[in-house]
């Protein structure tokens, strides 16, 4: 049998790892939604809380279940109250399909994890299988591709104090369900060492594909809930790609080196995500609700307007895109060093390879994601009137702030627990980093300071008063790193070319459709609406022809009976 026993971790701190989150994010969301609602949809409001109250009581009866039934039970409730959140904007088309989307994703998860279990209490059950039924019933609602449809179309639609929980605490319940059943936790099940392997491939082939696929989807998107949304696939693959280092390392029986470090750091980049994405989900609701808009083309120029929710969101972009010193670099650099540490011992090489190799992309690209998000929104000249934006009340504010501070203590707790366990200096090096960042802004509050009078020239073609029009908008900013990798995105663009000896207005527009929806899921009920077309010539509406079908059968019924 598997010896999880070694890796010294109870129950007690494994639920409570993932019930802080719920109940963290929960209420700051709940804060931020008492200013976020209001004017008509103040008449909904009891409709919200009382699908966002249900949603929490489910989330929270997900991680304290102690038996599969009740799991089970709590597991589809919280689909159900939270399909409630998604839809709550029902006058909208687009939040119409979002809502039956989600909803079809949380059934077929809720089947097949029902399949899982029914096999697990077989008398010799198939533990690949019911590893791989599990994966797909969580998977759907982690958002591994191409199960991750739902994630891009709920989160634009969902209010967000909602998309700030079901992004940052409720995902990440698809990896309490992986865990709880196979590792640690009051449902786990006696799994043999040889389904090991099959975890360790196909979390690394789920999460790559996710890690990458997800920020570079991301990277294109002008909405930027849409962006966020895509960004927690890239995400939940950086927690994917830490489980699945762990449990190359349980198999290669490296527990101090390879496999607590990965599996620590990737439930560390759980708090994180959390706690950072709520931050930036919470930080868009207030975009939204001070602009009417996300349309990063039509923003900038609002950090003058809202400080605080400017820097908010800047440093918890920063922090999620992993750059030290900031949050989950701290998680992220435990993964690295597992990885680091199986290549210097030779064990699983491969798969050790292939997670430093997709972490490093991953890193960068999300640089770039959210340099774009921060700059088209915050920085620059508005390419819309924001003369009537202000700051938002205290509280949204507040919500946000207590959230960075929660991910920033975070790391450190779980940094200076890494360098006391392996030695790893990671709580020395981000005392480091943020050491020079204090002397930096030390120095920066000395330095003299008056009423500056910039030198202008007399003409200069008329740049010397830059409007919006001369600078980049977000799209334009990503646009030559997405044509990089256009083979994967296939961008959809529409020019409007110049034509005329006085030519009017150009322009240019790209559109990113999901890719699984497109080259996945399209096509496949693409054929079977075409198959289930076919069936319609069954329904010809003659009575006689309806009581011929049920004598055959019958007939085939009792056939069937009597050769069994």
């Amino acid at each position: 049998m598997v010896y999880y026993a070694a890796m010294d971790f109870s129950v007690a701190h494994f639920s409570a790892l993932f019930l802080a989150p719920t109940c963290v994010v929960g209420v700051l969301a709940a804060v931020h939604a008492t200013r976020y609602l209001h004017g008509e949809e103040l008449r909904r409001a009891p409709w919200f809380w009382f699908y966002f109250a249900g949603t929490l009581l489910a989330m929270v009866g997900v991680v304290l279940s102690p038996n599969m039934l009740l799991f089970l039970l709590a597991w589809e409730a919280m689909g159900l109250f939270s399909s409630g959140l998604v839809g709550f904007e029902s006058e909208s088309k687009a939040s119409r399909l979002a809502t039956w989307i989600y909803l079809l994703a949380c059934h077929a998860g809720a089947v097949c994890l029902i399949l899982a279990g029914v096999m697990a209490t077989r008398p010799e059950p198939c533990w690949p299988a019911v590893w791989y039924l599990a994966l797909v019933g969580f998977g759907l609602k982690i958002g591994f591709p191409p199960f991750h449809v739902w994630l891009p179309e709920a989160h634009p639609a969902a209010p967000a104090p909602a998309s700030a929980v079901m992004s940052g605490a409720m995902i990440p319940l698809g990896f309490y369900g992986l865990l709880a059943f196979f590792v640690v936790g009051p449902m786990r099940l006696s799994v043999p060492a040889t389904v090991l392997p099959h975890m360790g491939w196909s979390l690394l082939v789920l999460g790559s594909a996710a890690a990458l696929g997800g920020i570079l989807f991301a990277l294109p998107q002008r909405n930027i809930k849409r962006l966020l949304a895509f960004s927690s696939v890239e995400n939940m693959g950086v927690i994917a790609l830490g489980l699945s280092l762990a449990a190359w390392g349980l198999h290669a029986r490296c527990l101090d080196t390879v496999a607590w470090p990965a599996f620590i750091g990737a439930l560390l980049h759980v708090l994180n995500h959390a706690f950072l994405k709520g931050g930036l989900f919470l930080g868009a609701g207030s975009v939204l609700r001070m602009t009417g808009t996300l349309d990063m083309d039509n923003l900038g120029g609002l950090m003058k307007k809202m400080p605080g929710t400017g820097t908010l969101f800047t440093l918890n972009a920063l922090g999620l895109s992993g750059l030290p010193p900031l949050n989950a670099f701290a998680s992220e650099f435990l993964i690295y060093l597992a990885a680091f540490k199986a290549l210097a011992l030779g064990q699983c090489v491969l798969p050790a390879s292939a997670v430093l190799v997709v972490l490093s992309l991953t890193g960068g690209v999300a640089a770039a994601t959210y340099t774009k998000v921060v700059s088209a929104v915050f920085l620059g000249e508005p390419r819309s009137d924001i003369s009537k934006v202000t700051e938002t009340p205290k509280r949204m504010v507040f919500a946000q702030a207590v959230l960075f501070a929660l991910s920033l203590l975070t790391s450190f707790a779980v940094a200076g627990w890494a360098q006391f366990k392996f030695g790893y200096p990671v709580l020395t090096l981000t005392g480091i980093f943020y050491g020079l960042l204090l002397g930096l802004w030390a120095i920066r509050r000395l330095l003299p300071r008056g009423k500056e009078h910039p030198r202008r020239p007399t003409w200069d073609c008329g740049y010397a008063a830059p409007t919006a029009r001369m600078a980049w908008t977000g799209t334009a900013f990503s646009q030559p790193l997405a044509d990089t990798f256009e083979a994967i995105l296939r961008p959809r663009v529409h020019v409007k070319h110049v034509k005329g000896l006085f030519p009017g207005d150009s322009a240019i527009a790209v559109e990113t459709d999901d890719a699984g929806v497109t080259r996945f899921w399209g096509p496949i009920f693409h054929v079977c609406a075409r198959l289930f077309q076919r069936t319609h010539l069954l329904q010809n509406g003659s009575l006689h022809f309806y009581v011929l079908l049920m004598i055959i059968a019958v007939a085939a019924l009792l056939i069937w009976g009597a050769l069994s």
